[in-house]
């Protein structure tokens, strides 16, 4: 084994030193070529590019070449310099690297501010202590990623008594990811807690000129929003994506699969048990089996399928996007080989029993250079005519999303001031419905826009639930203000203020039709009553407010020498009405992020 490995070292060493251009690189979402290709395109009055992520190499040069450069004044040119520099950099057959990260994070409230869930500066977001780096080129069509991390798990360990545990998430005011330093909750060695769920960036891509196929994890992104998208944000940690698109000067074609596990697998429904009564199996009142591990079969099919097609109109001043989308589930692992069309109306295959369909429209503008606005509105639930409408016993609940912004930037030294507003509001039952009853019971699920990841932990496996969509999910206002200043390649500052007021739904909110007597499709953002039953709250008669979050944060990047980057992130949190309960504490808690990263 250890000669196979040398061997396997040495031809990657070879191979290094072999390089060509590979147009099939699959750049990430949050990538800073992407974002700079958005600051020029916005500098110099043009729509957005593209807002379906992840692109590759080709995409991006063809974006770029879009703009003319002799047209373009000297800090337009400095950003084109830097993207034509970047993306026509020749790509070793074998690429290895190793990079180094090292943070610290500490915070003052380590009595609320004890989950993941709890830090601005999520899971998602921060850095392992070791990334193993593989790309492989071996020709300009054919590309391949694979990212082994040294991380610490999301938490320790889950039960149907306490729910999920973790130690490095402030239970202490100073930890870091150097996790081998830090006990966990129950006292066992920190490097138990290593992740072995990794890789969730790895997959192949092949195409040519003006198309592109990726099969594997990646993380996706599709819409303008800076708080999220409604459609598909950034904030799930992967997906294990099928993905084909093609585009051209004016049009963008994408067919995208996603595959989750099936709900099934975590949740516990026992027709017996009532809301409002004890249920000694799940003593935190809900009913998600928090008490699973890697020795259950799985069973159970549950897909995210989707196509989506932009257009660039009016001389480039307007791009608009166009989605539907299905959550297609089955039980038994059936899967209707007739849903994979990549030009069929989801919506029209009348398979209630199985799919939730969508619609999104996207738009964004730039008026004059410099500005752009851009909204996405989202449909989920609306009544067609002959069906019962609001105030009509039978009708669904409506359920629609809206978020809408502008962003601005402008040349500044030898970098660029850029700013963003958005606002987003979405409805109680956004993103949730009920399994082809048209009535959902405690323990049931729903055909949702909920998904879920198994994650590795010590004491078994966690069902990471998230909404696909945006990553507050339903029954949400939110205010998001952002300013800063960025010279890319080289340093970045912002600042950050964010106001939500969330209503008493969330994501395990039971989904009925219209009763006159409970008022289901009544409800209005945000909700002050939970008047639904709950599957992770069996008792939620104390949800009597809306609960209001208010983060004011900066944060900032700046690279020393090529191979050596420091950062960090400073935010304050407010919580008033935590829980949706009026009569809780209001929580506060300062958090800050300080890292160092070094690449081999």
């Amino acid at each position: 084994m250890k000669k196979l490995v040398l061997i396997t070292l040495v031809i990657a060493v070879c191979l290094s030193g072999i390089t060509a251009a590979n147009t099939q690189k699959i750049h990430p979402v949050d990538s800073p070529l992407y974002d700079a290709l958005v600051q020029l395109y916005i500098s110099e009055g043009y729509a957005l590019p593209s807002t379906t992520g992840p692109y590759s190499t080709d995409e991006l040069l063809m974006m770029l070449h879009r703009i003319e450069r002799t047209t373009l004044k000297e800090a337009g040119k400095g950003l084109y310099d830097y993207l034509a520099r970047e993306l026509d950099e020749d790509d070793p057959i074998v690429d290895f690297d190793v990079d180094i990260n090292l943070e610290t994070y500490l915070h003052t409230d380590t009595d609320n501010f004890t989950s993941p869930e709890d830090w601005i500066y999520s899971f998602e977001e921060r850095k392992p202590l070791v990334k193993f780096v593989l790309e492989t080129s071996p020709t300009d069509t054919i590309y391949g990623y694979s990212e082994l991390p040294v991380q610490a798990t999301r938490y320790d360990d889950s039960d149907n008594t306490n729910g999920p545990v973790s130690g490095l998430y402030g239970v202490e005011a100073f930890t870091s990811n150097v996790f081998l330093l830090h006990p966990t909750s129950d006292g066992d060695a920190g490097f138990l807690n290593l992740d072995f769920g990794m890789p969730y960036r790895a997959f192949g891509a092949f195409g040519g000129e003006g198309w592109s196929v990726q099969v594997g994890r990646e993380r996706l992104s599709w819409g303008a929003g800076v708080s999220g998208n409604l459609v598909l944000g950034d904030h799930v940690n992967y997906h294990n994506v099928g993905r084909f698109t093609a585009y051209g000067d004016n049009f963008k074609y994408t067919f995208l699969t996603s595959f989750f596990p099936h709900p099934s697998e975590y949740y516990v429904y026992d027709a017996n048990l009532e809301s409002g009564t004890d249920n000694d199996a799940f003593p935190y009142g809900g009913y998600v089996n928090l008490d699973a591990n890697q020795n259950a079969v799985m069973s159970g099919l549950s897909m995210f399928l989707a196509h989506r097609l932009e257009g660039r109109l009016f001389n480039d001043k307007v791009n608009l996007a166009l989605t539907e989308a299905i959550m297609y589930m089955s039980e038994d692992n059936t899967l209707d080989l007739r849903v994979l069309s990549p030009a069929t109306i989801f919506h029209n295959y009348y398979i209630r029993g199985n799919a939730n369909s969508v619609l999104s429209l996207e738009v964004d503008y730039t008026p004059i250079s410099h500005v752009n606005i851009y909204s996405s509105f989202l449909v989920d639930e609306f009544s067609l005519p002959g069906e019962p409408t609001a105030g009509q016993d039978g009708a669904l609940p409506q359920a629609f999303g809206l978020l809408v912004g502008a962003k601005g930037n402008y040349p500044l030294l030898e970098g660029i001031l850029y700013g963003s507003f958005e606002w987003v509001k979405t409805d109680p039952y956004l993103y949730l419905r009920d399994n082809g009853d048209r009535t959902q019971d405690a323990g049931e699920y729903g055909i949702n826009y909920v998904i879920a990841l198994r994650e590795y932990m010590v004491g078994g496996i966690n069902y990471q639930q998230e909404f696909l969509g945006y990553e507050y999910g339903n029954d949400a206002i939110v205010l998001n203000a952002q300013v800063g200043f960025r010279e890319y390649g080289k340093f970045n500052a912002s600042l950050n203020l964010f106001y939500m007021m969330h209503g008493t739904y969330d994501a395990w909110t039971l989904w009925d039709e219209e009763d006159e007597t409970n008022g289901t499709s009544l409800a209005t953002t945000p909700t002050e009553v939970h008047d639904p039953e709950n599957n992770m709250d069996s008792d939620v008669s104390d949800r009597d407010s809306v609960s209001h979050t208010l983060v004011i944060g900066a944060r900032g990047d700046y690279l020393v020498v090529d191979t050596l980057s420091v950062y960090g992130q400073l935010d304050w949190i407010n919580i008033t009405n935590p829980g949706n309960i009026s009569t809780a504490d209001e929580l506060s808690d300062v958090q800050l992020t300080i890292g160092l990263s070094y690449k081999l």
